[in-house]
């Protein structure tokens, strides 16, 4: 098994670092030392960070994951035809949340973050200067559509329980108007059974990749140290293809929802869901060598994500250490199979460091379970460092945590 080296080792009781990660320690302490935090309810005197995770073991039901052994293609329905087959599983592992309990897990987690005692105090904090007539966009991940309604498979793509509890809180307890909220994957295709039927909220609008004027012109993604590189068009120009999303733009806040998921940057979490703010074939070819390049951090430095994104938030009530693609796996690091939990940060860096450090830590736990690729994954996330040290974005380390504050909150057991 491939050696972690931000794992820490013990001799006699003490813990210690191998060289590499010591430099990197340092040299993230001092540059956090300059980063241009503002004093907030999420931040301390030392502008740390707070990242917050609500765990609830019984924001689901349990889940059998051997059924859907070995979790990709050979037991995902592709067709109509496939999913009449008895051979596929019939039920759909989102349709085992709890939705009551994700709603108390999101206001405790406002709540923690914030330090307010309600969540209308706390969405006063994370939206500020908010006025009725402003919108709000929430993106979510839906990176694994099936583009057919008729076909449901157990691919991990965001589910509606978050999304319900997310606008419930919104309109109840903060007044904001259903038709001034608008839930978005502009790149991708949202289910209308699954997702939008299920929506209580009938009045929110939705735009995925079928709504007219998808891409506001004005507003396109500057690369510093990386250019994106098309292999069949060279030279192929890049502003024409790295435009962002009118839902961003034209929205005063967003709300950033995703999912924990491996991939080939390590982390598929709250930076990186904004690929779906741009057209689909301009992320495809920002794929290559994804984790090592400056391309996340340069998205997100763009201006309606720095500074419009209030608060990432993630529904890992169930999630996938192994890849971005197939169905949730059982985890060994949790308390149980499945991570219920949800976590809370408004630093995109250090919220994406959190996630990747428990998928980290996940990986290494599997041993041998988890294939070479996977465990070369999660060193793969310079972009990370990039956005810290180049676009001050925020905090990015490895545990023992020093500079990000980590609070994991227990509901029940």
């Amino acid at each position: 098994m491939r050696k972690d080296p931000f794992d820490l080792e013990q001799i006699n009781g003490m813990k210690t670092y191998n060289r590499r990660e010591f430099i990197k320690n340092v040299s993230y302490a001092a540059y956090a030392s300059r980063l241009p935090f503002s004093l907030d309810s999420d931040t301390d005197v030392n502008n740390e960070p707070l990242i917050v995770r609500v765990h609830d073991s019984n924001a689901s039901r349990h889940w059998d994951y051997n059924r859907s052994k070995p979790w990709d293609h050979n037991v995902e329905p592709l067709s109509v035809l496939d999913m009449k087959k008895s051979k596929y599983r019939p039920d759909r592992y989102y349709d085992y949340i709890n939705e009551d309990i994700i709603y108390m897990m999101l206001k405790r987690g406002l709540n923690e973050l914030t330090g307010a005692a309600e969540t209308r105090e706390a969405w006063g904090k994370i939206l500020p200067n908010y006025m009725k007539d402003h919108k709000i966009t929430v993106k979510i991940n839906l990176n694994n559509s099936s583009y057919n309604e008729l076909i449901t498979t157990n691919r991990l793509d965001q589910s509606v329980p978050l999304i319900n509890a997310i606008l419930r809180d919104l309109t109840e307890n903060f007044s904001v108007p259903e038709k001034n909220i608008t839930i978005a994957d502009p790149s991708r295709w949202i289910h209308p059974g699954i997702l939008r039927g299920r929506c209580r909220y009938k009045e929110v609008n939705w735009v995925d990749s079928r709504s007219e004027n998808l891409w506001d012109h004005a507003e396109s993604v500057t690369f510093t140290k990386d250019k994106p590189v098309r292999p069949d068009k060279p030279g192929f120009p890049e502003r024409a293809n790295y435009y962002i999303s009118s839902t961003y733009t034209k929205s005063e806040h967003i709300i950033n929802v995703c999912l924990l998921k491996n991939h080939g940057c390590g982390i598929t979490g709250a930076m990186k869901n904004h690929f779906g703010a741009m057209p689909p074939p301009a992320a495809k070819y920002l794929h290559a060598g994804l984790g090592e390049k400056s391309y996340i951090a340069d998205l997100c430095n763009t201006d309606s994500i720095r500074k419009k994104v209030r608060i990432n938030i993630c529904d890992a009530v169930f999630a996938n250490w192994h890849d971005n693609v197939w169905s949730p796996r059982p985890w060994k690091t949790f308390p149980d199979e499945s991570p219920n939990s949800l976590f809370f940060g408004r630093d995109p860096v250090a919220f994406d460091s959190v996630l990747l450090q428990h998928i980290t830590d996940e990986v290494h736990s599997q041993g041998e379970n988890a294939p070479a690729w996977v465990r070369e994954a999660v060193g793969n996330h310079e972009f990370l460092q990039y956005a810290m040290e180049y676009h001050k974005l925020g905090i990015h380390e490895h545990k023992p945590f020093r500079k990000i504050r980590y609070r994991s909150v227990e509901m029940r057991g």
